[in-house]
């Protein structure tokens, strides 16, 4: 079987799963897909994006969890200084609440698998890490600083709204709200001391984009062909003259934006407030250093 042979049948492949798209896209709308990429190029990407993004997401873990590295110290003997307060209650509360409402507008339109959105996934992500019960495992920690490096998502949501299809009552007023939640709870976990910042890294860098590619592809990318839906542009780009001008190219270019993008969330903007923010004053703390004076 020679290469062309070979293309062929993936892009056959592709067509099979796929579901019937038209060629030409609608701009008008930004929910459902077009055939923008050809079948060929999507079935590449595939092939190729998504091997590299699991061996890299999984080395990169591998990494993070070997025994004896700074990170897996810090990781591994946090303990939080105290329990959750009313403050991060309520903002659990109120991220809850604004998925379930997101949640509620999907179904009613027949979206959910727009839940899939990173945005919202980052939500997920984010609630993962706040209801998880055992804050002295390294789990609800590794998600945690992970997205620390997600949240030029919900600014670029901020920034670039995309409000095309929303009519229904509460679903404009619900998007920003969700999406400043996305910014607001990590900086109040940061200052509760009750979950570990790791320090800026390479390896921690790697980890959430390699992370945010898998899910990309295959995950969306398979999602988005089988369903038909456009979900996080997928099958087409934004109506943005940048992206449009990228032509069948635009998918990587996003990529290597994305890891831009994480590199100054969190090595500059994240990590300003890491340094320069007051922390919370944990009262056992200044009863153990009194202790030790009297002592």
């Amino acid at each position: 079987m020679n290469i062309e042979s070979s293309l062929l049948f993936l892009e056959n492949c592709i067509k099979a799963i796929a579901a019937d798209v038209p060629i030409e896209t609608d701009w008008e709308q930004s929910s459902f897909g077009s055939w923008y990429n050809h079948p060929r190029q999507h079935a590449i990407e595939l092939l190729c994006l998504a091997t590299l993004y699991a061996i890299a997401t999984f080395l990169c873990f591998r990494r993070l969890l070997t025994p004896g590295t700074p990170n897996y110290k810090l990781l591994n003997e946090f303990t939080p200084p105290c329990r959750a307060t009313i403050t991060e209650r309520g903002l659990t509360l109120a991220l809850i609440c604004s998925l379930l409402l997101t949640l509620t507008h999907k179904i009613i339109r027949n979206r959910v698998w727009f839940m899939l959105q990173p945005c919202h996934m980052s939500g997920v992500l984010l609630l993962f890490t706040l209801v998880y019960p055992n804050k002295s495992s390294p789990i609800p920690h590794i998600f945690f600083n992970i997205y620390l490096h997600l949240q030029w998502g919900a600014l670029a949501a901020l920034a670039f709204p995309d409000l095309r299809e929303h009519s229904m009552f509460g679903e404009t007023f619900n998007f920003f709200a969700e999406h400043i939640l996305l910014l607001v709870v990590p900086i109040y976990m940061i200052y509760s001391r009750r979950y570990v910042t790791l320090p800026v890294s390479k390896e921690i860098l790697f980890l959430s984009f390699f992370t945010y590619c898998f899910f990309h592809t295959p995950v969306l990318h398979v999602v988005s062909l089988t369903s038909g839906f456009n979900i996080n542009y997928m099958f087409n780009p934004p109506p943005i003259k940048l992206l449009l001008d990228l032509g069948p190219a635009y998918r990587l270019v996003m990529y290597g934006v994305a890891f831009i993008n994480k590199f100054v969330t969190r090595y500059i903007i994240v990590e300003l407030f890491v340094k320069y923010m007051p922390q919370k004053t944990i009262q056992t703390d200044t009863r153990v250093r009194k202790s030790k004076k009297t002592n």
